[in-house]
């Protein structure tokens, strides 16, 4: 009696083995291949130094604050823009999330490439300096403090006629800010992401 339902059993293991490799075939065969995260490099115009530093903080923000990390299949969109004079300037958006990547004009071997991040919905907000060769080399505050003639956003903040300013924080780090005539002011690189302006 205990052969017949081990050899029914059996039997039946099989069968389903063989009904889910069979699926398994078909629900491959015609399945278009799911896009990838970043948008393909090859043949891009954007400069390879930008999409190392886009990949670079994309890879950085998986294996740490997992946020502005789009799942698979979601496209960063490149926006149209212009940039402060002396910096070229790329945009883009994915979902809730824009990227900022700047750098000053030439371009030098040692150039660092300044990339900002911010969700409009969760209020995440980040930076990070990345060398040409797509090291991640500092993020935070310290990333947006570089010296005036190296930063888009100050240099934005003054085209626009307002005044940039580097403020102390309650906790003692300082930020740049851009001041409007109204006397408000908000981050500066939020301010040349869109983020914030007067009111």
């Amino acid at each position: 009696m205990h052969k017949r339902y081990l050899v029914f059993g059996l039997i039946i293991l099989v069968f389903l083995g063989l009904l889910l490799a069979g699926c398994a075939r078909f629900a491959g065969e015609g399945t278009p291949p799911v896009p990838t995260a970043e948008p393909q490099d090859e043949g891009s115009p954007t400069p390879p130094e930008v999409l190392a530093a886009r990949r670079a903080v994309l890879n950085f923000l998986r294996t740490s604050a997992n946020e502005c990390v789009p799942p698979p299949g979601v496209i960063w969109e490149e926006l149209p823009g212009t940039a402060p004079d002396g910096f070229d300037v790329y945009r883009y958006d994915s979902e809730d999330c824009r990227m900022t990547i700047s750098y000053p004009l030439p371009q030098e071997v040692e150039t660092l490439y300044h990339v900002t991040l911010h969700n409009a919905v969760s209020g995440f907000c980040w930076q990070a300096n990345v060398d040409a060769g797509g090291s991640v080399v500092a993020t935070g505050v310290e990333a947006g403090m570089l010296p005036e003639l190296s930063n888009a956003a100050a240099a934005y903040c003054t085209e626009e006629g307002y005044t940039y300013q580097e403020a102390e924080q309650s906790d003692g780090v300082r930020c740049g800010v851009c001041v409007f005539d109204n006397g408000q002011s908000c981050n500066a690189w939020a301010f040349f992401q869109g983020m914030c302006g007067p009111q």
